[in-house]
C-alpha cells in the first residue's frame, strides 16, 4: 500500500509530465524522423527516486506516455511518447527535473560498416578490427577533394582496385609540351616520374610496392571484389622517385615532395628510409609544411634498431612504426624505434593490391606509414580545415598506447585508432596531456 508521501509526489510527478508532454493533446511540433538517429516516438528514463515500478507505469499511463518495458538492474524505464512529442525534446525537459536521474532518446545502434570487398574477410579484417577501421568508416570513407600523393615506385594506374582513384590533373593541357600549372613536370595527366631527367608524365609502377600503398591508403572499396583501403574515396597522386629496385635519390624525392605539395596534395605518403639526413630532403619537407601546409607521413625504417630513418625523422614529419601480428600489443620485429615515432600501424602480413590487377601480402613500416595517411586523409575529408598540428593533437589524444618493453616509444602516441579518431565527441580538454569525452 503507497504511503501519503509517495501517493502525493506520484501525483505531482504526474502533473509535471503532463505539463512536459503537452497533454492532453499531445501538441508539440516534431522533427522528419528520416532526420533523427533514435527510435520514433521512444525515451529512455531513470529516476531518482525509488517509486515502485507499478506506481511508475500508472503515472505513465495517465498522461498518455505508457511504460513499453523496465530495465530493473540497470533502472531505466522505456517509454512511448505521445504523438507529435519529440524524444530529443521531451528528454532535455526532463533532465531539467529534479527526480529525475538521466532521461535521454532511445538511441539506434547500427553495425559497423564491413566491407564486402572479396578478401577483406579472409586477409584484411584482422588488422582493421584492431585499428577501429569498420567504426571509422561509419562517419567518414574519404572525399575525393583530398588528394594523397603516393611518393613511390609508382602505381600501377590500370589496377582495377585503383584506377578510378587517380589524380587527373584539370590545369594541365597534354600533349602541348608545356607545364601549363608550373608544378614541375610537362603534360602530368595522372602524376609524374622524376627518375627521369626531364620528368617524365608517366608514373606507372614497375617493382609493386608503390601499388601496394597505395591500395592501402585508398583501394576502390566495398565493391565486392579485391580488398579494401583506408580511404575509399580519397583521390591517389602517383609520383614516381623509386626505381624498379626500390631505390631512388634526395634529389628525386625532394622533388617528389615539391610536386606534390604544388599540385595540391593535402597528404603525403613516403614509405622510404635512410639512415642519414640530406639536406636537400630537409628543405623540401620544410617547404610542403610550412608553404603549402601539406601534412607527410613516413616510415620509421625496417633494421630493428633504436634510430628512426629519415625522412621520418624530420620534425615535420609524422613517422610510423608497426605492431605485431601474433602479440598486436608488441613491436614488429624489424620496426625502427625513438623519440621521434608518432603513432603505430599495421605492418605484419598486410595484404593490397599489386601488379598486373594482382594482391599480395607484405610486411613492413612502409605500410604502417600508408595506414595512417589513409587516416590523415579521413580527418581530413571529415573537416577540410584541418592543420598538421590538429592531426597530431587528434592522433595523440585517441590512440592506444602500448607496452614498450625493451624499444622505448615503439609505438609513440599509440596504436591508431581510426573510429575513435573520427568520432566527434571526442575533444582534447584545455590542459596538455588531458582527454574527455
Amino acid at each position: 500500500m503507497l504511503s501519503l508521501r509517495v501517493l502525493r509526489t506520484i501525483l505531482l510527478f504526474a502533473a509535471a509530465l503532463a505539463l512536459l508532454l503537452g497533454y492532453p493533446d499531445g501538441a508539440a511540433s516534431s522533427p522528419s524522423e528520416a532526420s533523427v538517429d533514435y527510435a520514433p516516438g521512444e525515451m529512455l528514463v531513470s529516476y531518482r527516486l525509488p517509486l515502485p515500478p507499478l506506481a511508475v507505469k500508472a503515472m505513465h499511463l495517465a498522461v498518455g506516455a505508457p511504460v513499453l518495458q523496465h530495465e530493473p538492474v540497470a533502472g531505466w524505464y522505456r517509454i512511448r511518447l505521445p504523438q507529435g512529442v519529440d524524444a530529443r525534446e521531451a528528454a532535455d525537459a526532463y533532465d531539467d527535473l529534479p527526480w529525475v536521474e538521466y532521461a535521454e532518446p532511445n538511441y539506434i545502434v547500427r553495425a559497423a560498416l564491413i566491407p564486402d570487398d572479396a578478401l577483406y574477410g579472409e586477409r584484411q579484417a584482422w588488422y582493421y578490427n584492431l585499428i577501429n577501421a569498420p567504426a571509422g568508416w561509419d562517419i567518414e570513407r574519404g572525399e575525393p577533394s583530398v588528394i594523397v600523393a603516393v611518393l613511390d615506385t609508382g602505381i600501377d594506374l590500370e589496377h582495377s582496385d585503383l584506377r578510378d582513384k587517380i589524380w587527373t590533373n584539370a590545369r594541365e593541357d597534354p600533349p602541348n609540351g608545356i607545364d601549363d600549372d608550373d608544378n614541375g613536370c610537362i603534360d602530368d595527366l595522372h602524376g609524374c616520374n622524376f627518375l627521369l631527367a626531364p620528368p617524365s608524365a608517366d608514373p606507372n609502377d614497375d617493382h609493386g610496392h608503390g601499388t601496394m600503398v597505395a591500395g592501402m591508403i585508398g583501394a576502390r572499396s566495398n565493391n565486392e571484389v579485391g580488398v579494401a583501403g583506408v580511404a575509399w574515396g580519397a583521390t591517389l597522386l602517383p609520383v614516381k622517385v623509386l626505381d624498379s629496385s626500390g631505390a631512388g635519390t634526395s634529389s628525386d624525392v625532394a622533388q617528389g615532395i615539391i610536386y606534390a605539395a604544388k599540385s595540391g596534395a593535402r597528404v603525403i605518403n613516403m614509405s622510404m628510409a635512410r639512415s642519414t639526413p640530406s639536406l636537400a630532403l630537409e628543405g623540401a619537407v620544410q617547404e610542403a609544411h610550412d608553404k603549402y601546409g601539406v601534412v607527410l607521413i613516413s616510415a620509421a625504417g625496417n633494421e630493428g634498431h633504436a634510430g628512426v630513418g629519415y625522412p621520418a625523422a624530420y620534425r615535420q614529419v609524422i613517422a610510423v612504426g608497426s605492431f605485431d601480428h601474433a602479440n598486436p600489443v608488441a613491436r614488429a620485429s624489424f620496426s625502427n624505434w625513438g623519440p621521434e615515432i608518432a603513432v603505430a600501424a599495421p605492418g605484419v602480413d598486410v595484404f593490397s593490391t599489386y601488379l598486373g590487377d594482382g594482391y599480395a601480402q607484405s610486411l613492413g613500416t612502409s605500410f604502417s606509414a600508408a595506414f595512417v595517411s589513409g587516416l590523415v586523409a579521413l580527418l581530413i575529408s571529415e573537416d577540410p580545415d584541418r592543420t598538421d598540428d590538429d592531426i597530431r593533437q587528434l592522433l595523440r589524444f585517441t590512440s592506444e598506447d602500448l607496452p614498450d618493453d625493451n624499444a622505448p616509444n615503439w609505438d609513440g602516441w599509440g596504436r591508431i585508432d581510426i573510429g575513435r579518431a573520427l568520432d566527434s565527441r571526442v575533444h582534447q580538454a584545455a590542459v596538455p596531456g588531458i582527454a574527455r569525452q
